[in-house]
Parts: structure tokens; sequence; C-alpha cells
């Protein structure tokens, strides 16, 4: 039985339902119950390799934030272009003016160009990169449900999936809020781990202020996790940085490997609460206050009768 090294949790919050408690004094106690046996914890990364990670990262998103930046003024300068047309043709419709069609296309050929042919290049690091938390899931949940249906089915589920497996998926859970939104992230990792250890994917949290960096270097406004798929372009130096990372697994889901003689360890956590001192005179206490409501009660319901 292994017991937790943390300390207890303290809630302060008071419960809808809580009763009021000054009948009488009251004692600490710590009351010990099981807790699950399938959970996966978040890998432990040291703070110099978050740091190395996150420096080489965007060192590698380099360029897709001005792509982002240019596509999307470029599309603008569309839109505007073509809402200015729009107003040219219902101004002369509106004054009813009789414009041959020449002149209609000296019009517009006369509005000024904004040159929308220009553009830079796609970096090819934007086609293996996913961003956003339900995009990861997404391609995470795909990757399981295949590897699922390829063992039971014994067939290649390549259409159901993306060609490509992820390899690392990096997280600013320092700066999610609230941080159950990625707390789903390890348990699926490991799923897909258990399911296939030959490729394994590499979950790693970031430091605070990460996502700042990250969305920055996307051209993006929120950029909380990226993942990158196993044939992207120069990714061996993030590999690199994480060869002793510990890689996630639950051993329960592989299903297909052979069963070994090794049992999850219990976790026993501790709930700080607190009971009566005397315990005889709180449960007199309750019967004489259920007594009291009950009569209380009865009296109310006999006035509303004696009125009709």
């Amino acid at each position: 039985m292994v017991m937790s090294e943390k300390s207890a949790k303290t809630h302060n919050h008071v419960s809808n339902r809580a009763r009021n408690k000054s009948g009488g004094e009251r004692k600490v106690v710590f009351k010990g119950f099981l807790d699950n046996p399938f959970r996966i914890q978040w890998p432990i990364v040291a703070n110099n390799v978050q740091k190395a990670v996150l420096d080489t990262t965007v060192d590698l998103l380099s360029g897709i934030g001005d792509y982002r930046t240019s596509h999307n003024r470029k599309r603008t300068l569309a839109q505007q272009e073509e809402s200015r047309k729009r107003r040219k043709q219902f101004e002369a419709n509106a004054d009813r003016l009789t414009v041959v069609s020449s002149e209609t296309i000296d019009v517009d050929n006369a509005l000024p160009n904004t040159n929308l042919t220009t553009t830079l290049e796609r970096p090819s690091v934007s086609k293996h990169l996913i961003v956003g938390i339900n995009e990861v899931t997404k391609r995470l949940e795909q990757k399981v449900y295949a590897e699922r249906v390829t063992r039971v089915t014994l067939h290649s589920c390549t259409d159901k999936s993306p060609s490509c497996s992820l390899a690392v998926i990096l997280v600013c859970r320092s700066d999610i809020n609230p941080p159950i939104l990625v707390d789903h992230l390890p348990h699926l990792v490991a799923a897909l781990n258990s399911l296939r250890p030959e490729q394994p994917v590499r979950l790693v949290p970031l430091q605070p202020g990460a996502e700042t960096l990250l969305s920055q270097a996307v051209g993006l406004r929120r950029a909380a996790v990226l993942g990158f798929d196993s044939d992207c372009p120069n990714l061996q130096p993030i590999l690199k940085l994480l060869k002793n990372l510990p890689t996630l697994s639950a051993t329960w889901l592989a299903s297909s490997v052979p069963i070994v003689e090794k049992f999850v360890p219990t976790h026993v956590k501790q709930v700080r609460t607190s009971v009566p001192k005397d315990m005889k005179a709180e449960k007199q206490r309750r019967k004489e206050d259920k007594t009291l409501k009950k009569t209380k009660r009865r009296s109310t319901s006999n006035k509303i009768s004696n009125r009709t």
C-alpha cells in the first residue's frame, strides 16, 4: 500500500447541504479512501529542458506567423476589393446612369492595385503542425480508435485515421485556466502508447508564459497545445532533448500484450474533516431537531386546513 507524499488539501467552501454545526464541539479527523488506480500522471520535465524545448520550437516555427499574417491580409484585401466594386455598381444603378460596358470595365480597372498576388511561401513545417486542444484531441482519438480496430479486425484502418502519427505534443499547462481542459491528454497519450509502443508519443508540459511565445510564432491569438507529426522536418533536435523523458503508458489497455504479474500500487487519499466530540449528545440533538421540525410542519398544515 502506497501512501501519498503530498499534504492533504483543505477545502474551505461550504456545501449547499451543510447543516449548522454549532450544536457542540467538534474535533478534526482524517478519513482515508482509495484513489482511482487507473490514473495517468503528467510527466515531470526539468525546467532547463522545458526552456530548451520552447526555444527550439520557436526557431522551428519561424516563418509560420508571417505567412499566416500575409495570407489573412491577402484575403482581407480581396474582400475589400470585391466590396468596393459592388458599392460602385450599386451607386451607378441607383443614379440610373447609362454606362457602356466598356466604360464599366475602365472603372473597375481604375481601382487601386493592391498587389494581391504577392504572398509568402508556406513553410513546410506548417503541413505537419496541429494547433489547438480540440484538434490535437481529435487526432489522438482517431489514432487510438484506428489501433484498436486494427487489433480486433486484423485489417489496416489507414483510411479512418491520418497517415502520419503524432510524435511530440507540447502543452502550455501552466497558462490554461482551468487546467482541467487538458487533463484528458495524458490518458489519450498513454492509451496510444500502450497500443503502439514502437512509436511512442512524447507529452511535454511547458513553463508558464510559453503560450505567448508559441501563439506569436504561429500567428494566432491562442496556441495552448501544439502537435507535431512524426515526419515533421527538423524535429530531431526536439526529440533529442526528450530522449530521457518517461513515456506515458497504460498497461491495462494493451490487451494483446501478455499479462505480466505486476499490480498497480494502491493509492490512499486522506480527507481532513471534523466529527462531534460527543457522538451520543449529537445524535440526541439531531433527534430533537427532527421532532421540532415535524411539529412545526404539522402546525402549519393545521392552520392552512382551518383557513380553508
